[in-house]
């Protein structure tokens, strides 16, 4: 019995295939055995961080208070381009698994700089539980556990959270958007990260403000070092 169910399921998966064949959610071509979410030929065009965009001027973009130890950043983003489509499907089509392949492509592209860094576990920016249970993840997890697939650090949820689901103007003033945005977040068990290196994680850097925030908190907090990894940043 056991084998047959087996069978049928491969037959319902397989004829599934044949009337909605998979596609590529960047350029909507079909996917080739193999394949999976995004296609090769996307993959291998996808607008990556290049040396315009360094470590260095990353870092310049959050030094207002946060001082960064080090900043990385994969891809890219403006309104128009594959990086908002992947983006979209991750965050509204329920594909978190692109997160977790995306960011293990990324991660094991940087292996060594993330290895010599000295970082000591993988802290997700959160979501507040109001709209984590609507989508029933968080990116920015996801986007840890594919660096965590790589260098193999723990990743901590336990000690961010998201109080408030405050709605920061996205155009409002950059101070003003950091001090809105000290309000929404907020720390607990301190005692993990007294004397550590944070990998701070998140999907997309904007303003850089919840950053910043939320990587102060982790500095009060006794977190000896800070650094970021940004699935995606908006170009100057």
């Amino acid at each position: 019995m056991k084998i047959f169910l087996k069978s049928v399921g491969i037959f319902s998966e397989c004829l599934s295939d044949v009337l909605f064949p998979p596609h590529c959610i960047v350029c909507e071509n079909g996917l080739y055995q193999g394949e999976t979410d995004v296609c090769s030929a996307c993959l291998s065009n996808l607008p990556i961080v290049n040396e315009d965009y360094s470590p260095e001027s990353l870092y310049i973009r959050l030094s207002i208070e946060l001082r960064p130890s080090f900043v990385w950043a994969y891809l890219l983003f403006d309104s128009k381009n594959k990086t908002q489509k992947i983006l979209h499907a991750i965050k509204y089509g329920d594909s978190p698994d692109i997160a977790v392949r995306l960011s293990a492509i990324w991660a094991d592209r940087i292996k060594e700089s993330l290895l010599n860094s000295g970082i000591d576990m993988i802290v997700p920016i959160p979501l507040h539980k109001s709209k984590m249970r609507k989508r029933g993840y968080n990116q920015a997890t996801k986007i840890a556990e594919g660096i965590q697939k790589v260098i193999g650090l723990e990743i901590e949820e336990s000690i961010l959270y998201r109080k408030r689901n405050l709605f920061v103007q996205a155009r409002s003033k950059r101070v003003k958007r950091f001090e809105n945005v000290k309000l929404v977040y907020a720390i607990r068990n301190t005692e993990k990260i007294k004397g550590k290196h944070i990998l701070l994680v998140d999907d997309v850097l904007t303003t850089g403000a919840t950053l910043e925030a939320c990587g102060i908190l982790l500095k009060n907090a006794g977190a000896t070092k800070v650094s970021v990894a940004l699935l995606a940043m908006v170009a100057d």
